[in-house]
């Protein structure tokens, strides 16, 4: 009996547990939903156009001419634009990822035909001429877009802070106190690495929502 109380208490506390580091990964991400609308006249069939069936010749029934009234097409009512569709969005992704940009490296990069997923990483040098703290090096982070039809999902997560100098990198900027420790780096320069480090996240955003707004464009075959 007593095995059994303990079993269900321990399992209580590790859901408990489970749920917490749930809780506490959703509060370190950038995530945000974005929908995305294109032309249907691109995308979708047009509504069919209604013809007379074809006259026999041979046939006794059409020996008299009959004035046959003619068949309106089918008015197209719906709107313009419609949500895109998922491999769209994931075309667009895809593009994101093979562009080069100056202000950041792309690396790592997957496609599951679902999301497109990367690692990101800005180079991070203080500008002072005589740093109270040598945390030089660089800033990462992880990019996840997930598409659907009509919309995309990026998630910018585990960003942190990497040092060129061994015992110098401050972890996840998310931490109050950084991986090496106030007494290797203070909470001033650990401030400043923590703010730098999600503007950077802020202008991958900036970029990948520029790109994905634009339908990719396809070169022509050459003969």
């Amino acid at each position: 009996m007593f095995k059994q109380i303990l079993f269900f208490y321990l399992l209580i506390f590790s859901s408990f547990t489970i749920f917490s580091q749930e809780e506490e990964d959703e509060k370190k991400m950038i995530r945000d939903v974005i929908s995305v609308d294109v032309s249907r006249a691109q995308y979708a069939p047009k509504p069919p156009v209604q013809t007379p069936p074809p006259v026999d010749p041979k046939s006794k029934k059409h020996k008299k001419h009959v004035e046959e009234v003619p068949v309106e097409p089918v008015q197209d009512t719906l709107p313009p634009m419609m949500p895109a569709p998922s491999q769209e969005i994931l075309k667009r992704a895809q593009h994101w990822y093979t562009l080069k940009n100056k202000k950041f490296v792309k690396a790592s990069g997957s496609n599951n035909g679902k999301s497109v997923a990367c690692n990101l990483s800005f180079v991070f040098k203080q500008k002072l001429l005589n740093p109270e703290n040598e945390v030089d090096g660089k800033i990462t982070m992880d990019l996840i877009i997930d598409a659907k039809e009509g919309k995309y999902r990026y998630t910018i997560k585990n960003i942190k802070h990497v040092a060129t100098k061994q015992g110098m990198s401050g972890g996840d900027i998310f931490a109050t106190v950084a991986e090496c420790g106030s007494m290797s780096l203070n909470d001033r320069t650990w401030k400043q690495i923590r703010t730098e480090a999600l503007a950077n996240a802020g202008k991958v955003v900036e970029d990948l929502k520029a790109v994905m707004k634009e339908e990719v464009k396809t070169e022509q075959e050459e003969w």
